[in-house]
């Protein structure tokens, strides 16, 4: 599927032609958002699941309301509401969200699982006109102006029979024009995660574009963006190094023993049993959709231990599509680069703010982000910052990335923006909760997280884990 995708690469263009460094995340106080040479009149966001507020495996209005996007709206003056003219609005899914949320089940030991929640439902999918949040899971820069992959037409065997365009753009026209039908003063530009981010939950080093078929994309894009809203302020989000998140880092490549440090064979460290049967290397990532084969001692060596569940090592190897190669991490990490050097060379010629997304993941992956005494870091379930799927950020993180956002518009604009207040977004979901564990760090085991991940990619052809 990716590949139709890239085909439509040379279309696409033809029709377009045609037609900020560190965050201080501390609150601050101001009376009201000014605009400086920005006009916050209509907002609309533009991208992927990070901009729809999509977290730990699915769609929920509770976190919806939280979403960068939606707090953005609220700090520009704009109420953010399922409905309701001068407002901001969203398609609003409700009950436990669509796919059911992931939900932290027990502590010790570390369960995660949606077993027993309620699936969600479309709250306002009649709503006359656009909405103003367009981020759909899923997303590519393709589909911002092109229809074609839209709609499940022959959904694959135990998945969903929608995609997320089918609650989003609900068959009313490209998400392009649907949003410039609302007249659109400033867009919030979110694209290029999904072309990286889908081949690596899946093991592949192989971006669906290129650097410079992204690039030709993004300007293409760009223009007929512009075209359609014209005068519109654009902010424009680099694309994130996704081999930096929970999905990617959280299971180690070697084996450990009960306290949780490495079995050394012959001095050096043992690895698991990799695809094909070879030995993985020290930089070879293991997924988190590999957590059912470690359960059961799958990639494990004769005569060692799961450092999940401790059943023994069956010397079975894990799949391609569990494993994301050093090699392939160094693929998917040069073409996240060319894509952030486009997307700031765009932003440089329109004169759109550049919001740093890459920059604060990578501030979370090392140094960590500090908030009220506290670290905040990448680390899944105790870091804080990462909702339970392992790949989005929490209601914390999307509050930190809504004052990155505020902080880049008011310097670009000159604008005044205030700061959200982190302290109501400082949830249970940002705990930085920690499992109890009997000697060794505690390991999640999962369920559902695959129902979330065919949701989010359908065009995946792997089967669910």
């Amino acid at each position: 599927m990716i590949a139709m995708k890239t085909s439509s690469l040379t279309r696409l263009v033809l029709v377009a032609l045609l037609a900020s460094g560190c965050a201080k995340i501390e609150p601050l106080s101001s009376p009201a958002a000014v605009g400086g040479s920005a006009d916050f009149g209509t907002y609309v966001a533009l991208g992927t699941s990070i901009t729809a507020g999509y977290q730990s495996g699915g769609v929920a209005n509770q976190h919806q309301m939280t979403s960068y996007a939606a707090s953005f709206a609220r700090q520009t003056g704009k109420p953010v509401l399922a409905s309701g003219t001068g407002s901001f609005t969203y398609p609003a899914i409700g009950a436990d969200g669509i796919p059911p949320l992931l939900r932290l089940v027990s502590l010790s030991p570390l369960q995660i699982s949606n077993a027993g929640r309620t699936l969600g439902s479309p709250l306002n999918l009649g709503q006359v006109g656009a909405y103003h949040n367009y981020g759909v899971p899923g997303a590519l820069l393709l589909d911002l102006a092109d229809e074609t992959h839209y709609y499940a037409t022959v959904p694959p065997v135990n998945r969903t029979t929608f995609t997320f365009f089918d609650l989003i753009a609900r068959h009313s026209g490209t998400l392009l024009a649907q949003a410039a039908s609302l007249g659109p003063t400033f867009i919030t530009f979110e694209y290029g995660a999904n072309e990286v981010l889908g081949p690596a939950t899946s093991g592949s080093g192989v971006a669906a574009l290129t650097g410079p078929q992204f690039a030709a994309l993004l300007n293409g894009t760009l223009d007929a963006l512009e075209a359609a809203a014209p005068g519109v302020k654009l902010a424009l989000f680099n694309v994130p190094d996704v081999t930096t998140i929970p999905f990617v880092t959280t299971f180690p490549p070697v084996v450990l023993d009960a306290n949780g440090n490495p079995v050394i064979v012959n001095g050096n460290p043992l690895t698991l049993v990799g695809p094909g049967g070879t030995p993985l290397g020290l930089g070879d990532y293991v997924l988190l959709t590999a957590q059912a084969d470690l359960a059961a001692g799958n990639g494990f060596p004769t005569g060692t231990f799961s450092y999940l569940t401790g059943a023994a090592g069956t010397n079975q190897p894990l799949t391609d599509a569990e494993v994301l190669s050093a090699g392939e991490a160094a693929s998917i990490r040069s073409a996240v680069d060319q894509y952030d050097a486009a997307i700031a060379s765009e932003a440089a010629a329109r004169g759109a703010a550049l919001v740093d997304l890459r920059g604060l993941l990578q501030r979370a992956a090392t140094t960590g982000i500090p908030f009220q005494g506290t670290e905040y870091t990448s680390e899944f379930i105790t870091g804080g910052l990462f909702s339970l799927d392992g790949v989005h950020p929490n209601d914390l993180a999307h509050g930190i990335l809504c004052n990155v956002l505020i902080d880049a518009v008011n310097a670009t604009f000159g604008a005044r923006v205030p700061h959200v207040d982190l302290r109501g977004l400082a949830t249970a979901t940002s705990s930085r909760a920690r499992p109890a564990a009997a000697g060794g760090r505690a390991r999640p085991r999962i369920e559902g997280l695959g129902d979330g991940l065919a949701a989010l990619f359908p065009w995946r052809d792997e089967p669910a884990p």
